[in-house]
């Protein structure tokens, strides 16, 4: 038997973002574990390459056999993009998000750069505003093997490891091997579209619905990385008269690439540590209307009635993402805000273990998330967190941070401002988180393997790459 995980949505965000989410960082994670573990032909990345391509396939341990993610070598290693390109997807889209779509002049800028692409490099890039490329080009990438896929043997196991209700192709192949008796695994995140449609715009929600409700026809085992989730998922599923297995499977709160409770992280953004100089509190996650972040900046303005100066900075780490007008309102609107919210709307992983290491403690105000990483994480680098009580987050740390409902603003501000003014408190807190057991990705890779091992017929023979 031999099992494919789908990556084909971890290499569209690499085309469009440099950092990873957290979607994106748990398939790395688990995926450079499990390959580790397991014979490297036995464990294989499938991705579809466009809508009339066929789906490849290659080894996962030679695509993740790194501790550090790259996009750029992601792409270059799989033979998506090319190390000497003029720039990069990620460029090109971003320069021309400064035109609207559907527009003449966003079309003309598009047609005419990619022209200069190939004709005059240095051209293109200085038009969009970049750096020429270095002299000395770095050593290329060496591609890794891929071969194409048709068809799964009967045996084999499809396993949908992100978020696959947004790719057709990759879709229509699980139907296929489904219905044929092959065996399909759909890990889920959260249910937060199909429960929660009000914090998405319309055609995400429906999206992720409809690909729910037809999910329930080709996957065989849904994997949940919280009890909360698995308990939404078999809600889903029994409404449905669906006999599909649902396994929970809490996720890890190691930072990997940093040791616990490490001090010695170098950001690579070279204003980071200018930024926050001044103690600061952080708040990890895509800035959008579910994560409740306009509540903590209401909260601060609260604190600064009270403590004036001494209140600290408050740091969001992330990029904006649904429905957050209300929260860019707030900012431009009050001048003295301004002065103690600083945003780093990209932080790759160096910047991010900067920021944990040197932040008071960590606030998420969620109101309703799968799992929550960023919890985990801080508790990783022995760093407290004042925590939403809602939905999964309680069984990311247990007791080892304290919790307050998302809907009592009165209860936030409280939480907040003790651990503001309340310095022993927090060190007590903070000798708890770093003797506590934590969980590791490889012991998440680990259970993971078990949770896919389970009733299927293991095939004692094996077919080589």
């Amino acid at each position: 038997m031999q099992r494919f995980f789908d990556i084909t949505d971890l290499i569209g965000f690499a085309k469009a973002n440099g950092a990873v989410s957290g979607i994106q960082r748990v398939q790395i994670r688990v995926l450079r574990h499990l390959a580790a573990q397991a014979n490297p032909d036995d464990v294989l990345c499938l991705h579809a390459r466009g809508r009339f391509s066929r789906l490849r396939a290659c080894r996962a341990r030679d695509v993740f056999a790194d501790e550090s993610y790259d996009a750029a070598e992601l792409l270059a290693k799989l033979g998506v993009e090319s190390p000497d390109a003029a720039f990069t997807s990620r460029e090109f889209r971003d320069h021309l998000d400064r035109y609207p779509r559907g527009s003449v002049r966003r079309a003309a800028t598009k047609a005419t750069l990619a022209a200069l692409a190939h004709l005059a490099p240095d051209v293109a890039r200085a038009r969009m505003g970049l750096p020429p490329r270095p002299r000395a080009r770095p050593a290329t990438v060496p591609r890794v093997a891929t071969r194409p896929v048709g068809r799964l043997r009967p045996d084999d196991h499809l396993v949908l490891v992100g978020a696959s209700w947004n790719v057709p192709e990759i879709e229509a192949f699980a139907r296929r091997h489904g219905r044929r008796g092959g065996r399909v695994t759909q890990v889920v995140y959260d249910l937060i579209p199909y429960r929660h449609p009000e914090y998405f715009v319309d055609k995400v929600a429906r999206k992720f619905t409809e690909f729910l409700e037809r999910s329930t026809g080709f996957v065989s085992q849904y994997v949940c990385i919280s009890a909360a989730t698995a308990r939404d998922m078999r809600a889903f599923l029994a409404e449905r008269g669906s006999g599909a297995s649902v396994a929970a499977w809490p996720l890890a709160h190691e930072f990997e690439g940093y040791p616990r409770n490490d001090r010695t992280a170098v950001p690579t953004d070279p204003e980071l540590v200018g930024r926050t100089e001044r103690p600061f509190v952080l708040c990890v996650g895509t800035i959008e209307i579910r994560k409740n972040g306009m509540a903590l900046l209401r909260a601060w303005q609260r604190l600064l009635g009270e403590l004036g100066d001494a209140t600290p900075l408050l740091v969001f780490a992330g990029k904006y993402g649904w429905k957050i007008d209300a929260f860019r309102e707030i900012l431009e609107a009050d001048e003295a805000l301004r002065r103690h919210v600083v945003l780093f709307p990209r932080p790759t992983d160096a910047d991010l273990a900067s920021l944990y290491e040197r932040c008071l403690f960590t606030a998420y105000p969620s109101f309703v998330e799968g799992w929550g990483l960023p919890v985990g994480e801080a508790a990783w680098f022995g760093k407290y967190s004042v925590v939403s009580s809602s939905s999964s987050l309680p069984e990311v740390c247990g007791d080892l941070v304290d919790y307050f409902d998302p809907q009592d603003f009165d209860g936030l501000v409280q939480a907040v401002r003790r651990a503001v003014t309340d310095p022993a408190y927090r060190r007590l807190k903070e000798d708890a988180l770093r003797t506590a057991e934590l969980r590791s990705w490889r012991d998440v890779a680990t259970q993971f393997g078990d949770l896919l091992a389970k009733k299927t017929g293991l095939s004692s023979g094996r077919r080589g790459w």
